[in-house]
């Protein structure tokens, strides 16, 4: 099973006609995790390094605050994130939707603020 992780520091930059995320914190177990990964919000299908633990992602618009991210392994959805600008401008709602070993669905929810607010 899947936990939240214990922190997260999240940098989002606009690459190009894209977005670009890198991640740096601790899942669940206090482990590091430290990822980096992006492209264009078409829904395209967008190949990872051999040895990611995942072979794909695709990015994609869901309303104009929403983006979803998809992880692909063998070509199957394995987890699926939403990522939502609040009203505010500067929180972001991040909600990780997955599913159990035995096949129940569960929700991850976590708030960030933005450190230099605009």
């Amino acid at each position: 099973m899947v936990g939240p992780g214990r922190r997260a520091s999240y940098e989002i930059s606009i690459e190009g006609a894209g977005l670009v995320f890198k991640l740096d914190g601790e899942d669940a177990d206090g482990r590091p995790v430290k990822v980096s990964y992006g492209g264009p919000l078409d829904g395209a299908e967008q190949r990872l390094p051999p040895g990611s633990p995942v072979g794909a992602i695709t990015l994609s618009w869901l309303n104009e605050r929403t983006i979803v991210s998809c992880a692909l392994k063998d070509g199957r959805v394995v987890d699926r994130w939403t990522r939502e600008l609040l009203a505010d401008g500067d929180t972001m709602l991040i909600i990780q939707h997955g599913v159990k070993a035995d096949g129940e669905s569960f929700q991850n929810r976590s708030m960030h603020k933005r450190r230099d607010p605009k």
